[in-house]
């Protein structure tokens, strides 16, 4: 599988939204290490949980700041986050069903890494903008 890089093309200019969305890069990284090593699929389950942890944690992040600075799409970005944690717990039923394979990596990289990378260059993007913009901050 190909490591997904965090160039300067994600970054939101939010020190704390980046180091977390940098996390989760690794981590799904961690994954596709694991799947092409042949790694068995408990070290596939172990790394899919951290990423099911994390996004809830790095998702509650977001949600908290968006609501302290009123961000005013703040119930559509909630929502949006809802389904995609989701389409993780999902994953784990593709995990069970297929094994850590290449085809369950390809999967990892439609539902999680290619969602994550749009949602950051899309609605995290806009988000931040309207927050440097409008309600001048950054995340505590």
């Amino acid at each position: 599988m190909q490591k997904v890089i965090f160039t300067p093309a994600l970054y939101t200019r939010n020190e704390v939204i980046d180091a977390q969305h940098k996390e989760l890069i690794e981590r799904v990284n961690a994954l596709y290490e694991a799947i092409d090593n042949g790694e068995a699929v408990e070290a596939a389950r172990s790394a899919l949980d951290f990423l099911l942890g994390y996004t809830s944690y790095h998702f509650r992040s977001e949600e908290k700041l968006m609501k302290e600075k009123n961000y005013p799409k703040y119930t559509e970005h909630k929502a949006i986050h809802a389904a995609f944690v989701e389409t993780v717990s999902d994953l784990y039923d593709d995990l069970e069903e297929m094994g850590a394979t290449e085809e369950f990596a390809a999967r990892v990289e439609t539902e999680f890494t290619n969602w994550i990378v749009n949602h950051i260059q899309g609605t995290d993007f806009e988000t931040i903008e309207w927050i440097n913009n409008k309600a001048s901050g950054q995340m505590e």
